[in-house]
């Protein structure tokens, strides 16, 4: 069997997008090449474990592209010849696919846009199958009309897009074990951290920013959140106003709470460093999911060995057994007095985050999920 092309599509967030570029003064001028490979060994959200573990079963050749990425995407462009205009981000991405000539394409962030799915695969016809992604409980088949395929990392979301007659494939997420060679241990580690985006929306993270600010009132808790306003002082004469107006007094004193402990955004290997250097890390499910657990933390937390303390789901056990390789809370309540307990029995707490790390590296690694995503996809070739 010829070996399948494989070309992942996504976008990252801004702020990554300015990190990096400060973070690494020269990769704007390195070659493409070089430079994609600069920016993606940092190890933020899938990175290229989906390149390397498919083709590590033998049976791919994979790409990655991030197609909101200026300075990667124009540089290819230039090396590549491709004039582009203002709408430059379809324009570089879809001469990129048509150069690729994928078997396979996986567009990561479709929501809100499925023209851009319908133009490539008029114009790429070496496509046989387009996958999308919905991981947020989207729930618009529309939006995936010219998919082939559904992922998901939710398990509700399966059986939405299957009762409106589509093809849907459950993605659970995993952990890439090689990053923890590349993570140092701090002489006196974080007892309790919590790590993530944090958008004040009802459709996003609003309740996690509640439970961040009432927990982070309990315990010593570490914040490094995202995606918090750069105005979050109640004395801001903006954010002061419509706390007033719409009287929204929780909202302003949540706000003010996190922002005054938050110690600013950490992506990638920041992160991570984060993670293996946390006795205890909070996790807490946004908004658009408020059943079931999905979320990436839960692997990339007891991946690199700390406690997941992690707030109960209907579906946690299909993951982890409870108190046994995590821990779960119902209420805030409950999370600050399982803190206190944690953090004053080393050997439980360090006995759960052995447990929930050997099962993560045991089953959930990259190289377990891109096995099982190889499988799905034999059967279209």
């Amino acid at each position: 069997m010829a070996k399948i092309r494989f070309l992942k599509v996504t976008t990252n967030y801004p702020s990554y997008i300015e990190h990096m570029q400060s973070r690494f003064s020269g990769l704007q001028d390195m070659p493409y090449a070089k430079a994609l490979h600069t920016y993606l060994n940092d190890a933020y959200g899938w990175a290229d474990f989906w390149k390397t573990n498919l083709e590590l079963t033998g049976n791919f050749e994979c790409g990655e592209i991030v197609m909101n990425v200026p300075f990667l995407q124009k540089k290819w462009a230039e090396e590549q010849g491709i004039r582009y205009g203002t709408n430059w981000v379809k324009e570089i991405l879809t001469a990129q696919i048509a150069e690729f000539k994928p078997d396979v394409l996986l567009l990561v962030d479709l929501y809100n846009d499925n023209a851009l799915s319908a133009t490539i695969k008029k114009q790429v016809p070496s496509i046989k199958l387009l996958m999308g992604w919905d991981g947020i409980l989207w729930h618009k088949p529309s939006t995936y009309e010219h998919c082939d395929v559904i992922l998901t990392c939710v398990a509700s979301t399966v059986d939405f897009y299957k009762a409106a007659g589509k093809t849907v494939y459950y993605h659970k997420f995993g952990f890439e074990p090689g990053i923890l060679s590349r993570l140092t241990k701090q002489p006196k580690p974080y007892h309790v951290s919590f790590t993530g985006s944090l958008v004040p929306h009802p459709d996003y993270h609003l309740s996690r920013m509640h439970a961040v600010a009432e927990l982070s009132r309990r315990c010593d808790m570490n914040i490094w959140a995202s995606s918090v306003p750069a105005n979050w002082h109640i004395l801001n004469p903006t954010r002061l106003y419509s706390t007033v107006r719409h009287r929204q007094w929780r909202f302003g004193r949540d706000l003010h709470q996190v922002g005054s402990k938050n110690k600013g955004e950490v992506f990638g290997l920041d992160m991570f460093n984060v993670l293996y250097n946390s006795k205890i890390v909070f996790n807490t499910h946004g908004d658009n999911s408020p059943r079931q657990a999905a979320n990436m933390r839960m692997t990339e937390v007891t991946g690199c060995g700390a406690l997941l303390l992690t707030d109960w789901k209907e579906n946690l056990h299909e993951f982890f057994v409870p108190d046994e390789e995590v821990v779960t809370y119902r209420s805030i309540d409950e999370a600050a007095d399982k803190i206190k307990q944690l953090l004053g029995n080393e050997a439980l707490r360090h006995k759960i985050a052995v447990r929930g790390q050997q099962r993560t590296l045991g089953e959930y690694s990259y190289e377990h999920r891109m096995q099982q995503l190889a499988n799905f996809l034999y059967n279209y070739f």
